[in-house]
């Protein structure tokens, strides 16, 4: 057998190996976030022009995700919405918004290590 021939077998071997590990494990890998959607998400983030991207976790509740260091985009993303930033408590990683009503908490955490999470609002 010539060695192209080896090479290309051995390659799509640990290709379906490590597919079915992942499928089988994507709970472990990815949390409660859902793989699709979130490699979505980072998609549009690094390749596309969007600064904040969507997601869903498997109970469909809405996620924002930004890069890390960013929050200043989910920021301006409320403020259009015509939420007012009230208080930027970075110790317990809570945004505090005001949409002229009541307050509001939103909470974020680190995804990866590229990447913030925040809950999607209200």
């Amino acid at each position: 057998m010539s060695k192209r021939f080896v090479l290309t077998v051995a390659a799509g071997g640990c290709i379906i190996i490590f597919g079915a590990l992942l499928l089988l494990n994507w709970e472990k890998v990815f949390g409660d976030y859902r793989p699709i959607q979130t490699t979505k998400a980072v998609f549009k983030l690094e390749v596309g022009s969007q600064d904040v991207a969507k997601t869903t976790d498997s109970d469909n509740v809405l996620y924002y995700m930004v890069k890390k260091g960013h929050l200043d985009e989910y920021i301006q993303l409320m403020n259009e919405k015509g939420y007012v930033l009230k208080e930027k408590d970075i110790d317990h990683n809570r945004l505090v918004f005001n949409d002229g009503q009541e307050d509001e908490q939103i909470y974020y955490k680190r995804f990866a290590r590229k990447y913030t999470m925040i809950d999607g609002e209200g």
